[in-house]
């Protein structure tokens, strides 16, 4: 069976490129275009993995991450923050906040993949 991954990002653009990719490497992939419509999504689909953004509307994902992970059904998903800002303090807060990994925008395909399955695999 394939692993799920939820792919949440407010950049259409980002989006299908990383659905595209995931999907060809043999991944179920949802997507969710912010904090609030990943939770929503959640609900009927629980990823394996979850990749997010930082700077999204509505919700951005130090919040939802925080939600998560102080939610036991979904506490236990690990997550990978894909973010533009390249500030240190959005890595640390991201992994105080319980993101396994930060990887800085722009990034290759093949080593976004690469990382999903050593995390999933």
């Amino acid at each position: 069976m394939a692993k799920k991954i939820l792919v949440v990002d407010d950049s259409e653009v980002l989006r299908r490129i990383t659905t595209f990719n995931l999907k060809k490497a043999g991944y179920e992939v949802d997507e969710a275009v912010d904090g609030i419509d990943a939770l929503e999504k959640l609900k009927g689909f629980k990823a394996d993995l979850i990749l997010l953004d930082i700077m999204m509307p509505r919700m951005d994902g130090f919040t939802f991450l925080k939600n998560i992970k102080s939610d036991n059904e979904f506490s236990d998903i690990p997550v990978i923050v894909l973010t533009a800002k390249g500030g240190e303090n959005d890595e640390l807060k991201a992994k105080r906040l319980g993101a396994i990994k930060v990887i800085t925008k722009p990034f290759s395909p093949k080593q976004l993949i690469d990382f999903v399955k050593q995390v999933i695999s």
